[in-house]
């Protein structure tokens, strides 16, 4: 029988000393490979409590500016309705109808309408109602020989629409007047009714049912007194003067710091649109009627800068009031940058270097915005741009400065 060179007993031996030097080499390669990863996962107890040690502290900083100060007392407010007036319903002996039933027979502003000076709202019996600008009521029918402030503001009225008066004196109704007045009907439309006695002294007259003085406008039609056709009972034209303003209501402990003048922030909190407006008034007497800020208030009066539409009649509307401000330009900080030594003086911690500050003794002035005038009292100065330390708690001490806790 052959024997190959492998089947004999020396080489069998050989190939079982090859098999166990490569399983060494195995074992060794996975020990090591195992004591590096180990080695890589296993940290020591000092490695671990310096991954797990909170950062350092930040310095947090912020600029001088130099600029005003302002001083803003916050407030409420609610849209009212401009004041109005109205114009009685004609009646007996009241004018040009003589004895005829005051029955509206053309409306020509309905409610809602804005109306200027000489504009004609309706008709009553055949005779225009018409609006003049004049702060004094109507009370009497005006016509040749009349005097007194009604004719001159009437005479006022014509002028600033157009009409001349010739030669006749303010106050006195005159031809020159009776001319304008017939002019002014005509333009609208109508004859003006001839004055009593105009064979003897001929001119015309404006009766009182006709005309309505306005002390302000814009004006707005509010209400009529009849539809057409039926009767004027009560009063026959309600009108509104000028725009909605703002009653606003503040709080007592402010009512010191504002005066009528100052500037104020309308902000309407449904659209978040802000306007411009001025103190008018402010009040002396305490009031809680109608209050919207819970309890008492000082009632003021506000102008906004822009008429204020109708639809804001009754809404509330938040006040930022300029109070008071500092006399131009100052250097100012963040209040968080302003801190006490136990010296009992003031002091803000300026940046010197990346690691570095120093301690500026300073004096304190008006403060408002978030920000506090400050004044350096000492040899250190301090200029716009410079940088100073806030939240001073929150700073270790650094080298070459002054202590970081306030």
């Amino acid at each position: 029988m052959d024997v190959r060179p492998d089947d004999t007993p020396g080489y069998a031996r050989l190939r079982r000393r090859r098999n166990l030097v490569i399983g060494i080499a195995i074992v060794a390669v996975l020990a090591a490979a195992g004591g590096l990863l180990l080695s890589t996962t296993i940290k020591s107890p000092a490695q671990v409590a310096s991954e797990t040690r909170p950062p350092g502290p930040t310095r947090l900083t912020a600029p001088v500016q130099r600029r005003v100060i302002s001083v803003s007392v916050l407030a409420q407010g609610v849209v009212a309705a401009p004041p109005e007036v109205s114009q009685p319903s004609a009646g007996a002996g009241g004018g040009a109808q003589g004895d005829a039933q005051p029955i509206v027979t053309r409306i020509f502003r309905h409610p809602g309408s804005t109306l200027q000076p000489g504009a004609v709202v309706l008709e009553v019996a055949g005779q225009p109602v018409f609006v003049f600008k004049g702060s004094e009521p109507a009370y009497r029918s005006l016509m040749p020989g009349e005097s007194g402030k009604d004719v001159a503001q009437l005479q006022a009225a014509l002028g600033s629409l157009g009409y001349g008066l010739g030669a006749d004196t303010s106050g006195v109704y005159g031809a020159g007047t009776s001319a304008a007045v017939a002019a002014y009907y005509q333009a609208i439309g109508y004859t003006a009714p001839p004055a009593p006695g105009a064979k003897k002294s001929p001119g015309v007259m404006v009766p009182l049912s006709d005309i309505m003085f306005i002390p302000r406008f814009p004006a707005r039609v509010v209400k009529l007194g009849a539809p057409v056709g039926q009767v004027a009972t009560g009063s026959l034209l309600t009108v509104s003067m000028g725009t909605p303003s703002i009653h606003g209501q503040l709080n007592p402990g402010n009512a010191t710091l504002v005066r009528p003048g100052m500037r104020v922030a309308v902000t309407n909190p449904v659209t978040q649109q802000t306007i411009g407006g001025t103190v008018l008034a402010v009040g002396s007497t305490p009031s809680s009627t109608g209050s919207i800020i819970g309890g008492l208030y000082v009632p003021m009066r506000i102008r906004p800068d822009q008429p204020l539409p109708e639809s804001m009649v009754g809404q509330n509307v938040n006040l930022a009031i300029s109070a008071a401000g500092s006399d131009g330009p100052v250097l100012a900080v963040p209040e968080a940058a302003v801190f006490a030594h136990a010296d009992g003086r003031i002091y803000v911690a300026k940046v010197t270097g990346p690691n570095s500050q120093v301690d500026v003794p300073v004096r304190v002035g008006i403060t408002g915005d978030g920000l506090v005038q400050v004044t350096p009292t000492g040899s250190v100065t301090l200029r716009a741009g410079d940088l100073v330390v806030t939240g001073q708690n929150y700073v270790a001490t650094v080298p070459g400065g002054g202590p970081g806790g306030g």
